[in-house]
C-alpha cells in the first residue's frame, strides 16, 4: 500500500489549497483598501484586522499546496536533495 495520496486526491488538495490562497488574497485585498482609504481610527484598525484574518485560510492554502506538490513529487519517484 502506498503512503502517498493518489493523483485524484493529490488533485483535490491543490484545488482546495488555491481556493484557500485566493480566498486569503480577497481578505488581504479588503483589509490594504480600508486602511489606504481611512485617516485613522477604529476603521483603520479593522482594516489591519482583515489582513490578520487573511494569514489563516494562506497558511492553510500553503499546506494544502505544498502537500499535493511534494505529494506528486514524492509519486514520481524524483529526489528532494
Amino acid at each position: 500500500m502506498s503512503t502517498t495520496p493518489t493523483s485524484k486526491t493529490e488533485g483535490k488538495q491543490l484545488g482546495s489549497g488555491t481556493r484557500f490562497l485566493g480566498l486569503g488574497a480577497i481578505l488581504f485585498a479588503i483589509g490594504l483598501v480600508i486602511v489606504l482609504l481611512v485617516d485613522g481610527g477604529t476603521p483603520e484598525g479593522i482594516g489591519v484586522a482583515f489582513m490578520s484574518l487573511a494569514a489563516v485560510p494562506t497558511l492553510a492554502g500553503l499546506a494544502l499546496t505544498g502537500s499535493a506538490l511534494i505529494s506528486r513529487r514524492s509519486r514520481k519517484g524524483k529526489p528532494f536533495a
